[in-house]
């Protein structure tokens, strides 16, 4: 008899029994469900075995007996549901609950964390949004940026300790003039589909992203055998192996645009392989036959809910930070604390306590919010105009409208990284003649992306700093992919972004390659913009000074930097908060606790 059927017969248990103690006699249960004695008999030792009820017969015939119904049909059910997700059969689990979406944040609450079990180690961490794009080389915000550097290789990595590029897919490497560059492939690397890299797999992927600006540079890219690839530059590039630890570099199958759903689903050479990604969960595991070294984590899945704070994490009604949270998040984290690890930035808003208390690792991003001025809007052709609005919405007065409770998370800005110091030219800052005072109705747009928790409740002040100039902002939101292309005629553009390590040459790298970006950073001078690009490559202009021209004029101008924070279980090891809110999966583990049979959960 198939368990569900089993199921059907409990259920009529409690239908007939809805008490769930009874004292009766085998014969009367027989009649109940239609059935023989000697079927019934075994119907009940199943159903106690599944640990569902308990029966004490009585010694005789026709003797009453004991029958206790430990679950009700709605325990029942979430008894089932927390078998599934076990299985990490989370759809099953959820369409099973259906509405009952409390049920499914409690069961998550127990679910998240850390497991070891028989030396087989899994990591369930929560989070707030899908990722079903996970393809190298298009818009890739911070979070998807750290996955697709765990699914793909590139030719080179960057060392974290050193900042410098190293040996990769690629043990090495030569140039002539930093003009003309030979890289050598490692032999015998394997897709996670088993396929062997060759090196036409890296032909394919480089020329893909060759029409980019950031790679415009990579004119001719050959085969030379089975393991040699050859590239020829337009310009010389002394940091070319550096340029190619970019995540738009990794590595893809030669064949990926002809393999269907493969932007949720890729395939790559790095240490962990996707199993499962759609809109309740991301699965990846690590990969047996990775040519480096295996990672630890033996599964690590991503688990997406959508509830209401309250829904998931049970935080109570009102009061400015709940009020808050649940303005700013209307599709809300499941709280850091459900998790054994407590794995989130600022951006979480789970955070309890001011920046001072104990939480394992902490410090400002690398990186952070930004208002970009449109070059295209006819409002800020003068630089005096981007400084008026630079003074209405700037962060210091920003952030005296935030509850007091989540002040001490954010950092006004003074440059893109938290230890720069870049102001705008001095000068006079006058409302745009298009803009005129004293005429209602005149409306600037922002736009931001979705699906991120802050920037809606940013907007919102905005609109209440410009209401009081007359002037009504109009909020444009739209898919990220939308957002990075910048193709939308907006005034203004709120964003957010993280620089890994290097942070300085990754802030160059990143006003060069945002799509967004190219149409304003110069102003819309698009020669100032190559000549900017050349002497970046050839490193006589950092990414910093860079940086300084784009704030002087006016056209970027710096919000907020978060606080980073990640907490961590006294058994984990290796784990450590990158710029990116991440951490690496191939270096953390769990000590498992002692004892034969003990689980840490």
């Amino acid at each position: 008899m198939s368990f569900p059927r089993l199921e059907q017969h409990y259920r009529r248990l409690l239908a007939f029994y809805p008490e769930r103690e009874v004292t009766l006699t085998l014969g009367e249960l027989a009649d109940k469900l239609c059935c023989s004695k000697r079927h019934m008999r075994g119907l009940l030792l199943r159903m106690q075995q599944a640990g569902w009820l308990n029966w004490q017969p009585s010694a005789g015939r026709g003797h009453q007996s004991e029958l206790v119904l430990y679950y009700s049909e709605a325990q029942l059910l979430l008894r089932k549901a927390e078998q599934l997700l076990d299985e990490g059969d989370i759809r099953s689990a959820v369409g099973l609950l259906g509405d009952q979406q409390q049920l499914v944040a409690g069961l998550l609450r127990q679910k998240l964390g850390y497991q070891v079990r028989e030396d087989y180690q899994s990591l369930r961490i929560p989070y707030y949004r899908t990722m079903p794009n996970l393809a190298p080389g298009t818009p890739l915000r911070r979070s998807e940026i750290h996955l697709v550097k765990q699914i793909f290789s590139g030719l080179t990595r960057v060392n974290e300790q050193t900042g410098l590029a190293e040996a990769d897919l690629a043990h090495f490497w030569s140039h002539r003039d930093f003009r003309d560059w030979t890289f050598h492939l490692r032999p015998a690397v394997r897709f996670h589909d088993g396929r062997e890299l060759t090196s036409e797999d890296v032909v394919v992927s480089l020329q893909r992203i060759a029409t980019q600006p950031l790679f415009s540079h990579l004119s001719r890219i050959n085969t030379r055998g089975r393991l040699t690839v050859e590239i020829t530059l337009s310009q010389p590039d002394p940091r070319l192996p550096l340029l190619l630890t970019d995540s738009a570099a990794l590595i893809l199958p030669a064949d990926f645009a002809s393999r269907p759903g493969f932007a949720a689903s890729p395939v790559g050479t790095g240490p962990y392989l996707v199993e499962e990604n759609n809109r309740l969960h991301l699965r990846m595991r690590a990969f047996d036959h990775y040519f480096g070294l295996r990672g630890l984590l033996d599964e690590i899945e991503v688990i997406v809910w959508p509830l209401t704070l309250k829904q998931a994490a049970g935080l109570p009604q009102g009061g400015a930070e709940a009020q808050y949270r649940n303005r700013a998040q209307p599709s809300a984290w499941l709280s850091s604390s459900l998790s054994d690890i407590e794995y989130i930035s600022g951006q979480a808003l789970s955070l309890t306590g001011p920046p001072g208390e104990d939480c394992g690792e902490m410090f400002p991003e690398k990186g952070g919010y930004f208002l970009l001025c449109d070059s295209r809007s006819p409002h800020w052709q003068q630089s005096t105009a981007r400084r008026w609005i630079r003074e209405i919405l700037n962060p210091y007065t920003l952030i005296q409208r935030f509850v007091p409770a989540i002040r001490p998370f954010w950092i006004p800005a003074a440059s893109l990284m938290p230890d720069w110091l870049h102001r705008m030219s001095e000068g006079e800052a006058v409302r745009p003649d298009s803009l005129p005072a004293g005429e209602p109705g005149r409306v600037l747009r922002l736009a931001f992306h979705r699906q991120h928790p802050e920037f809606e409740m940013l907007a919102r002040e905005m609109q209440h700093l410009l209401q009081a100039q007359d002037i009504v902002l109009e909020l444009i939101e739209q898919d990220y992919e939308e957002w990075a292309g910048g193709e939308e005629s907006a005034d203004l553009w709120l964003g957010t972004v993280n620089f890994p390590v290097p942070e300085t040459w990754n802030a160059g790298a990143w006003l060069f390659s945002l799509p967004l970006l190219r149409h304003s950073v110069s102003g819309g001078d698009a020669e100032r913009f190559t000549q900017w690009q050349h002497a970046w490559r050839d490193e006589s202009l950092q990414g910093k000074q860079l940086t300084q021209q784009v704030i002087h004029d006016g056209w970027l101008q710096p919000l907020f930097h978060h606080w980073m924070r990640l907490k961590s279980p006294g058994q984990a090891q290796g784990i450590r908060l990158n710029n990116l809110g991440w951490f690496d999966f191939t270096r953390a583990w769990m000590a498992p606790a002692t004892g034969p049979g003990n689980e840490e959960q």
